[in-house]
């Protein structure tokens, strides 16, 4: 009983650290803001809660459905918050190493399953995807219950009750085995809806059967039934989205664009794919995962003893293969490293997650056979072999806290292109704001069309501050009327636009990722050609100047866009004939989210190179159009009071 107690108490601290190590800190530290993908999952769960379902959504390179549903379910009742997004993968994160534990103890009992969960607890690699609000974490947490059920109905069999290679007594159960195996097929199928890499789980299976089949035929022959149901089940639940991804072939474009190894294996060059093999080995405790936004580059999985007992286990478990638990955790660990063999930038630590459901057995295996070892020798007193055993656990529990935790807060949030990827400078801008007098702000970024507003959404604690967003990088500078603009410092002004910020006696403070920018008034612009032409109702053209190299016009928001807008300027000879064009305010994708992103008041000032000499034109020809109306077409332009869809300017 005692030993009962002890052995809950420790599972309850892992647990309480696993849960602090993946929340502590991840809104506003670690990540250091929030990326384009989490981003998207958020769009995605807000689209479910308006009552848009499917099996598999286009948007972001293309996502399985179901992570993105508990997303949806963690909005509803947490708050639409970056918090309860990331929450879910927390919460996954969590699920992980419990599940892992319960597997564990099914297999080789509660002292190895303790010691996985406290591995699995600390580590930095499952815990630095339990603090990003991304899908890939679910995947181990469904395919692991998937496991779990499996060797729940393995062992209750009513005629053998076999446990590995051993033949134990019937015990008593209380759910059939044939429910059991129905719940592991409807979980494994299930896995197909969480991330890409879950394609291995029914290889995994597939290949499992044909070794039960070659090593423990009596076995399998006594459980076919539950077997060909688990198939059946695993068919029907994964028809869906099987049918979808047939029935629209071109929704996974993003697979083609990282599958080059395969790619050359099919072309018959081999070379790829056993240079990946080589990195996937290493992967443990040589070198890891090469990209920032993966963790932190070349970190292996463990330091050099624990990895010698990583690997020691897995050469524990090829030496015992005949026994069906180790082939299992084996086999699982080397088709979950599948994903990363045949595509780009191995070793990928998201697209090996699933090998984080049997990852930490090994080690725990390892030092638990260490233990073992000690009733071989009688001069070894077993006590304290165990007692020795048990401070080595705890050593390497306290260490990898400490790694995680530097890793964690000190390396990754600022190493590398993180603070580009999780947009640490609109993190900053957000704070500026939530500490501002609400005033409305221009706020310049790379992707004003799509991705800046719902990440400004996210990151702002008060929404009350008016953003216009635009993207130097285009030519313009959009000023609203309270004078106020914001930028991330690696995202530089038209030079032109830094010199008239500081003529018209704008006050530049620079932070650490931002550069903020106060006009003491909207400045009154002359243009060298004066105008005011309304454009549809929501932009007026006040005018333009002219110089030999380039075009800039100045125009004022009327109103909130309610969809895509888009500037076509037309260069035309004395023919009227088109000799070249310009665009600005891309919008490339027609199918892009869409977010208004001026405000009624707001000065806008583009400059546009011209591309032709200006003698060669003696007209320009310019308008808007809505870009979203554009396939299949023709463009719905905005029109002039003359009912124009276009206005012409001489030269």
């Amino acid at each position: 009983m005692r030993s009962f107690v002890t052995h809950k108490l420790l599972l309850v601290l892992i647990l309480l650290v696993a849960f602090a190590l993946r929340i502590v800190g991840v809104v506003g530290q670690s990540p250091p803001g929030v990326a384009h993908d989490e981003v998207a999952h958020w769009l995605i769960a807000r689209d479910i809660l308006a009552g848009n379902h499917a099996v598999y959504f286009t948007a972001a390179y293309g996502h399985e459905a179901g992570y993105h549903y508990l997303e949806a379910i963690f909005l509803l009742l947490l708050g639409d918050n970056l918090l309860a997004l990331r929450l879910v993968a927390a919460f996954c994160g969590l699920l992980g190493v419990v599940v892992t534990y319960a597997l564990a103890k099914r297999l080789f009992g509660e002292t190895v399953a303790l010691l996985a969960a406290g591995l699995l607890a600390v580590l930095f690699w499952p815990v630095f995807y339990g603090r990003l609000a991304l899908r890939s974490i679910s995947l181990p947490v469904i395919a692991g219950l998937s496991a779990i059920f499996w060797w729940r109905a393995w062992q209750s069999d009513r005629v053998t009750g076999w446990q590995g290679d051993k033949v134990q007594p019937p015990r008593q159960f209380t759910v059939s085995p044939l429910h059991l195996f129905t719940l592991s097929g409807f979980f494994a199928g299930l896995s197909l809806y969480t991330y890409l890499a879950a394609r291995a789980v029914p290889i995994f299976y597939a290949l499992f059967v044909v070794y039960l089949a070659l090593v423990h035929r009596r076995e399998l022959r006594a459980r076919w039934r539950g077997v060909v149901l688990f198939t059946a089940v695993f068919l029907l639940t994964a028809f869906p989205l099987f049918y979808y991804l047939q029935s629209n072939p071109g929704a996974e474009f993003r697979v083609a664009e990282v599958s080059q190894p395969l790619n050359e294996l099919r072309a018959g060059n081999p070379s790829p794919v056993l240079v990946n093999g080589l990195k996937l080995a290493g992967m443990f405790g040589v070198v890891g995962d090469p990209l920032w936004r993966e963790g932190v580059p070349g970190v292996p999985v463990f330091e050099p003893l624990l990895a010698l007992l990583f690997y020691g286990g897995v050469f524990l478990s090829l030496w015992r293969w005949r026994d069906g638990r180790y082939a299992f955790i084996l086999l699982w660990l080397l088709v979950s490293l599948l994903p990363s063999l045949v595509t780009i930038n191995a070793p990928s630590h998201i697209r090996s997650i699933n090998a984080l459901v049997v990852m930490s057995i090994f080690p725990a295996l390892f030092i638990h056979s260490l233990g073992e070892l000690s009733t071989d020798f009688a001069r070894l007193s077993t006590k304290r072999v165990k007692l020795g055993l048990t401070i080595l656990a705890f050593t390497f529990f306290l260490l990898y806290v400490g790694r995680t935790l530097y890793l964690t807060f000190q390396v990754w949030p600022t190493g590398g292109d993180v603070p580009f990827v999780w947009q640490t400078a609109l993190a900053e801008a957000a704070a500026i704001l939530d500490a501002g007098d609400g005033t409305a702000v221009a706020l310049a970024g790379w992707s004003p069309d799509t991705m800046d507003s719902p990440t400004m959404t996210l990151l702002r604690q008060n929404d009350a501050t008016l953003l216009s967003h635009f993207n130097p990088q285009e030519g313009p500078l959009l000023i609203p009327e309270s004078g106020r603009v914001i930028r991330p410092s690696a995202l530089p002004l038209d030079p032109h636009w830094e010199t008239q910020l500081a003529t018209w006696g704008a006050v530049t403070t620079t932070l650490q990722h931002t550069t903020y920018y106060t006009l003491p008034a909207i400045p009154a612009v002359t243009p060298q050609f004066p105008a005011n032409t309304p454009f549809g109702n929501e932009l007026t053209f006040l005018g333009s100047d002219l110089t030999p190299s380039h075009l800039i016009t100045y125009w004022r928001v009327t109103a909130v866009p309610p969809a895509p807008r888009r500037l076509f300027i037309h260069f035309l000879n004395e023919n009227g004939q088109q000799i070249s064009e310009a665009y600005a305010f891309d919008t490339a994708d027609p199918q892009s989210l869409w977010f208004p992103h001026w405000q009624p008041g707001d000065l806008l000032l583009q400059k546009q190179e011209i591309p032709v000499p200006l003698a060669d034109a003696a007209y320009i020809r310019l308008g808007w159009f809505d870009p979203t109306t554009c396939d299949p077409g023709p463009c719905q332009n905005l029109l002039t009071p003359a009912d124009e869809p276009f206005l012409l300017l001489e030269r």
